[in-house]
């Protein structure tokens, strides 16, 4: 099986409503990710216009947080019809920190489809909202609910990652009877399509960006249909005429 399909388990009402694939060999050649814009700006996070935002003033062996997107591809890889597939990697690094942190960010992610030889491609924006927690609070409970010092929270209190879809450029297009769209669904965490993730404090934690990719037949005139309505419209020209000098 492609190394990049994701477990459909969660994804089974969007396959439930996929249209019947095309025998066309599909590829994702190129996945990127790009931090656009982050409040607050420069010089308090730096990295935007890169794959990798960072802030604060490291306490941990000289490491900053940050949030980083790698892409997939290249090297290209094959895509399924109607097969969840992973585009790339959200990767949050939680380090204890002083100064200023992130509290939003955006992320532009481009894909580029090849389709017999034709290309697309494809952007959707993503909106995050960051919260730094407090690592050790006076009365040692976490804004998670957790206890700092067990679990999740061992380390400190754990930060807590929100994503949401702001926008998307995955309208259907037309490559010879086949019309194809692909749908960006979101990050997928734990296997399961979600929207934020808390990460313990000294280490980095991950979500999946996944796409799924439908088609469907549609209907093109025959050669001879297209004759017909040549010659139609032939002769309305030429009656529009008559017309014209009659009057």
């Amino acid at each position: 099986m492609n190394q990049h399909i994701l477990p459909i388990a969660t994804f089974t009402a969007s396959i439930l409503f996929a249209l019947p694939a095309s025998s066309a060999a599909i590829y994702a050649t190129d996945v990127e990710g790009t931090w656009t814009a982050t409040t607050p700006q420069y010089p308090n996070v730096t990295g935007v216009g890169t794959s990798t935002i960072k802030w604060g003033t490291p306490t941990y062996y000289g490491y900053q947080s940050g949030y980083s997107f790698e892409g997939y591809a290249p090297p290209s890889f094959q895509i399924e019809e109607g097969s969840l597939f992973g585009l790339g990697k959200l990767t949050h690094f939680n380090y204890p920190i002083t100064g200023s942190s992130l509290e939003t960010a955006s992320l532009l992610v481009s894909m580029t489809l090849t389709i017999e030889g034709f290309e697309k491609t494809i952007e959707s924006v993503f909106d995050f909202e960051h919260w730094e927690t407090v690592n050790h609070p006076q009365n040692g409970l976490c804004p998670n609910g957790g206890y700092s010092g067990y679990g999740i929270n061992y380390y400190g209190c754990a930060d807590r990652v929100t994503f949401a879809r702001n926008a998307g450029a995955s309208e259907e297009y037309v490559i010879g009877n086949t019309a194809y769209y692909l749908d960006i669904a979101g990050f997928f965490y734990n296997n399961e399509l979600a929207t934020e993730f808390w990460t313990k404090e000294k280490r980095a934690n991950h979500a999946l960006l996944g796409g799924i990719l439908k088609s469907r037949t549609i209907q093109v005139p025959e050669p001879s249909t297209l004759a017909l309505m040549g010659l139609a419209l032939l002769g309305l020209g030429a009656r529009r005429q008559f017309s014209l000098r009659r009057s």
